[in-house]
């Protein structure tokens, strides 16, 4: 199965920041307010600020702007909000307290692409 380009971007530019633990929810039809959650975790509130930076950078690139942003002061919880699409960014703590991926779990589970090994260059 493929994924749709614009998750595939975000999962993307959240790898690029060095995003552990990512996933994708489909919750078509179970949320009123959006078609799709990804979730990702950074190791402190400056980490979470560049995967958020650099997700909300890469989407900006193909057209695409939030409709609102909330968090990113205090970096332990950032969403960035595209309508069909909401972006979770946090650190493990606050991910394993509200448990947000639990409330949508019936949910379908999107396949993440695998990382693609950086090769050494040949000299």
């Amino acid at each position: 199965m493929t994924l749709d380009p614009r998750l595939a971007t975000v999962v993307e530019a959240a790898r690029s920041k060095k995003a552990f633990r990512i996933r994708l929810l489909d919750v078509t039809g179970l949320a009123s307010f959006t078609d799709a959650f990804a979730f990702m975790s950074g190791g402190s509130d400056r980490q979470n600020r560049a995967i958020a930076d650099a997700v909300e950078e890469a989407l900006k690139l193909q057209g695409e702007r939030p409709l609102s942003t909330e968090g990113s002061g205090n970096g332990n919880w950032i969403l960035l909000d595209y309508g069909s699409l909401v972006i979770h960014v946090m650190d493990e703590d606050t991910r394993r307290h509200y448990n947000v991926e639990g409330l949508w779990s019936a949910g379908r589970e999107l396949p993440v692409p695998a990382e693609t090994p950086v090769l050494p260059e040949s000299r």
